[in-house]
């Protein structure tokens, strides 16, 4: 079935929200799954991931400040969708490069979004994230609107679903691409998927019916039940006019 972009925005930012996700979470989380869904990327998988899970994600920043003993960090948020990118950017503005390792990661391919938010912030970023498939890379200049999908390793998964975060302040070496040798395939380069949003903008989001029922079946539970002391209280727009 077809969806508008906001439709599913907003059905997906209420499934979130009954599922126990805080605002910011739900918010940053919808938006990214919305997202990749119009890529292509089958964003409502990654979102399924989230719904009913309260795990934590753990992550680390390097390099190590000589002045601060840093361990790893547990966050009841979602530290590989935005998060770890912030982190990465305040490493690198210190030393040159940042790097933001996230294990336990609940829905590793929602970095992707993440990587998208920082592709006009004029610094460099390089993504790599595991999960059932494989590992995966992506990449950003700073100047493009849209991030470079490099493609997945099917050879190179891992046992957990992991995020690695790269910012570079100039040109350095980073630890999230792929090597030369790496047999990458499926590439999707930032024109391509420029193409799929405003595609996705004209004509809708192909969403399979029955993710849109589990999404309404988590909605439910932040609904106001039908009741006549519901309805008294502005419940339901009964008062609207309509």
């Amino acid at each position: 079935m077809k969806m508008a972009i906001n439709e599913l925005n907003s059905l997906c930012r209420s499934a979130l929200e009954g599922s126990g996700w805080t605002q910011g979470d739900y918010e940053d989380a919808a938006d990214a799954a919305v997202w990749l869904q119009a890529m292509g990327l089958d964003g409502m998988d990654a979102i399924s991931g989230l719904l009913g899970v309260a795990r934590q994600e753990r992550y680390i920043v390097e390099p190590l400040l000589a002045d601060k003993r840093e361990r790893p960090t547990f966050c009841a948020g979602l530290a590989g969708c935005l998060l770890a990118f912030e982190l990465a950017w305040a490493r690198a503005t210190k030393s040159g490069t940042g790097t933001v390792r996230v294990s336990n990661a609940l829905s590793p391919r929602l970095a992707l979004y993440g990587l998208k938010s920082m592709c006009a912030r004029g610094r460099r970023f390089d993504l790599s994230w595991t999960d059932r498939v494989g590992r995966h890379f992506a990449t950003t200049s700073g100047h493009d609107e849209n991030p470079g999908y490099l493609g997945f390793n099917a050879h190179a998964g891992a046992t957990s679903p992991e995020i690695i975060v790269c910012c570079m302040r100039d040109g350095v070496a980073s630890r999230a691409k792929p090597a030369a040798d790496q047999n990458v395939a499926g590439a999707i380069d930032a024109a391509e998927l420029d193409a799929r949003y405003r595609d996705a903008l004209w004509r809708g989001i192909e969403v399979d019916a029955s993710h849109v029922d589990r999404l309404i079946a988590w909605k439910s539970k932040v609904l106001v039940p039908a009741t006549q002391a519901s309805r008294e209280h502005g419940a339901g727009g009964a008062d609207d006019g309509f």
